[in-house]
């Protein structure tokens, strides 16, 4: 009976421990968890405002034209190709694409910006644009290059105090290969004469800019409206349009500043330049607060001050020398000159072959005797002038009997050549005007009639 009994408790005993294995484990509860973490959101820095004008986009057929050319840092506010919203502490300047696409504007303009505590805001199209902005009273001053479209702007009431601020010119560049012909042609509208002849491939600006209303001066001249397959009207800025050109190996008309700032990427060369018709003024001029209350009419008179001072022309005739060679433009403001000549006088020199060679002021020309006088311009017709007859020069200087003609040069370094006897007549002079020299030869081409004349040399 014991023996049963022990038995039996020994196998409900395996059997417990054998349940007891078999039995799953418990489940052990982890602690509460945290939700997952979030990712942390990216962090981007925030971009900096962009400057006001930054906002107008250009029109999208066209990359605005500062895109071709970087400017020196600190830039100025990059350009657009529309009117920009009116902000207290800014200046509106609207300007023709060359100043901006030089770099022009991105080396001297952060000066102005920081001595008035201002900002600049450059809208950057071509000047026949650049005058209508101002005439609708969307900027504060311009900055452009055609002197009939400037005095018009000012006639008409919308612009004040045209001031002269610096000139480059103009040059006609294509292919090194020059299928026209054109290379050392010495004037642009004989050059597009042959361009035309031959049906050469050219670019035009096509954007009533000042360059435009140049190369249509120079095709009139020739009594040539070019059209056809082999003349493409971009209507497109400077840079975008060398672009073209280099693309399609064709010519274009360009200014010399925007050409020498894009050349290292251009295959285009100069082909024809020189030519005084090509000579290309630049000048400010600012928006008459009479017609627009909005113009910031006192910070528009800063900056023309500021942009014809000495130290700021210097700052011009400086500018692309060290990359160049050379200037991309030439000072040419008033006070600019009358540093240049060391007195608020223009100057006149007579040399070569007289008996007395003569330095002359403004005050010593007027003093040998000023009258009044009519002369026919060969393409402006009969015009009313004042200043000194060139017989008057003639008998103070005492011509050497060997001297057979005189060669005029302007301040710009253009010369023209007469004989001594033309330039002798009795309607010839030199004509004074705002304390500018201009030549007056009746008889003779337009080339002749000298602008800023500073010397007469006898030959």
């Amino acid at each position: 009976m014991n023996t049963k009994l022990a038995r039996l408790v020994l196998s409900l005993a395996l059997v417990a421990l054998v349940a007891a294995a078999c039995a799953p484990a418990p489940t052990a509860v982890p602690p509460p968890t945290q939700p997952p973490a979030q990712a942390a959101p990216t962090t981007v820095p925030p971009t900096s405002a962009p400057p006001p004008t930054a906002t107008a986009v250009p029109p999208t057929s066209a990359p605005p034209p500062t895109a071709t050319a970087v400017p020196p840092t600190p830039a100025p506010t990059k350009p657009t190709a529309t009117p920009v919203a009116r902000q207290a502490g800014h200046l509106i300047l609207s300007t023709t694409t060359s100043t901006y696409d030089s770099g022009l504007l991105g080396h001297i303009l952060p000066e102005f910006e920081a001595a008035n505590n201002c900002k600049v805001d450059i809208v950057s199209v071509g000047t026949g644009q650049s005058i209508q902005i101002g005439r609708d009273g969307n900027c504060d001053v311009v900055l452009v290059h055609s002197r009939a479209l400037e005095d018009k702007f000012v006639a008409d009431g919308f612009g004040i105090n045209r001031l002269d601020v610096m000139y480059n010119d103009f040059i006609i560049v294509g292919p090194a290969n020059d299928p026209a012909g054109i290379k050392g042609m010495k004037e642009g509208a004989a050059a597009l004469k042959k361009i035309a002849d031959g049906q050469a491939m050219f670019i035009s600006r096509g954007d009533g800019s000042g360059t435009d209303v140049k190369e249509k001066e120079l095709w009139a001249a020739v009594n040539i409206k070019p059209s056809g397959a082999w003349y493409v009207s971009a209507g497109q800025g400077m840079g975008a349009v060398l672009n073209m050109a280099n693309e399609r190996l064709a010519y274009t008309l360009a200014d010399r500043g925007t050409y020498l700032a894009q050349k290292g990427k251009l295959e285009l060369v100069i082909l024809m330049e020189g030519d005084k018709a090509m000579f290309n003024p630049y000048g400010v001029i600012a928006v008459n607060p009479a017609k627009y209350a909005s113009v910031n009419a006192d910070l528009a008179k800063k900056f023309q001050e500021w942009l014809t001072s000495v130290p700021v022309q210097e700052k011009i005739a400086g500018f692309g020398v060290a990359q160049y060679g050379q200037p991309l433009f030439y000072p040419d403001s008033q006070a600019y000159r009358d540093a240049k000549a060391g007195s608020a006088v223009a100057a006149l020199v007579i040399k070569g072959k007289v008996e007395k060679e003569l330095a002359l002021s403004l005050d010593a020309l007027q003093a040998l005797g000023t009258i009044k006088w009519q002369a026919e311009h060969p393409k402006k017709g009969m015009q009313d002038f004042e200043g000194v007859l060139f017989k008057t020069l003639l008998a103070h200087a005492a011509a050497k009997s060997d001297a057979k003609e005189v060669v005029l040069t302007a301040g710009d370094g253009f010369a023209a050549t007469i004989a001594l006897a033309d330039a002798a007549c009795d309607a010839c002079g030199i004509a004074i005007k705002d304390g500018v020299l201009s030549g007056v030869f009746s008889g003779q081409p337009s080339s002749a009639w000298v602008k800023d004349i500073r010397s007469i040399e006898f030959k």
